[in-house]
């Protein structure tokens, strides 16, 4: 599928993947629909594409609440015509150990991460044409088990995704699972590795959209380093470590859940 004059619907496109993804796409002539809870972000986002020369739609709400989804269908609709990607963005942390978690930011991850991932697409898929594209943004913590919560999440949006990639096969349309490794946002603030910024995961994005495909690991590395890592033994060995665990935990990002 080709980008220009595409309508695009982004979830999560406040900041990190979801903003550059809407930056990247707009910049190639697509219609970007923004979607998030945080207006005052979204608004300087379609501000700069704008300014770019690009054409932009600002709608705010929850992706777990059916009746903001649903709004954000009715709005897309209104104003561009058509809908003919989805891309399943947001999404939210939970570093924490497990007897450290407050139950409700339980909930929140599972809410967000999953329960939000398939509102978004329930109610995309009835103005999706042939063709049209959904792609939903996993995780390499969704296919090697590291912490928690959010570990769980990301291995449900996996089995969400071929699931869905089956159900609608014979629709003509396409899901696909971007699955990103650490990638230098918010969510991993503080954490004391070398990463990307998010412009690597919008270029994967992108391609998913133009060529569609099962799955997509962005950065490439980290597909050998995944299928070591689902061997049990070395799995173990690595992520049960006690300084690899502290190395997830003793960030910024994480500090902030137990506030």
């Amino acid at each position: 599928m080709d980008i220009e004059n595409r309508v695009i619907v982004i979830t999560g496109a406040s900041s990190g993947i979801g903003a550059a993804t809407a930056r990247h796409l707009a910049a190639q002539g697509a219609k970007v629909v923004l979607f998030a809870r945080r207006e005052a972000q979204l608004q300087e986002l379609a501000a700069d594409i704008r300014e770019q020369g690009g054409q932009s739609l600002v709608v705010v709400g929850d992706v777990t609440q059916s009746h903001d989804v649903r709004r954000l269908m009715q709005e897309t609709l209104a104003t561009f015509g058509k809908l003919e990607v989805l891309v399943n963005n947001a999404g939210t942390g939970g570093g924490l150990n497990l007897c450290d978690t407050r139950d409700e930011l339980l909930r929140q991850v599972l809410e967000v991460n999953v329960l939000g991932c398939a509102l978004c697409a329930k109610y995309a898929l009835p103005h999706l044409p042939p063709g049209g594209v959904i792609v939903n943004i996993g995780s390499v913590a969704g296919e090697v088990a590291t912490v928690g919560m959010y570990t769980a999440s990301k291995f449900a949006v996996r089995g969400f995704n071929d699931a869905l990639r089956r159900e609608v096969k014979g629709r003509g349309l396409h899901v696909v699972l971007v699955a990103p490794g650490f990638i230098r946002t918010e969510m991993t603030a503080g954490l004391r590795y070398a990463m990307p910024g998010p412009d690597i995961v919008a270029r994967a994005i992108e391609k998913a959209i133009r060529s569609p495909r099962r799955k997509i690991v962005v950065p490439w590395w980290y597909r050998p380093l995944m299928y070591l890592g689902k061997i049990p033994p070395i799995a173990d060995a690595i992520f049960g470590n006690p300084k690899t665990q502290a190395r997830y935990r003793d960030r910024d990002s994480v500090k902030k859940l137990t506030t």
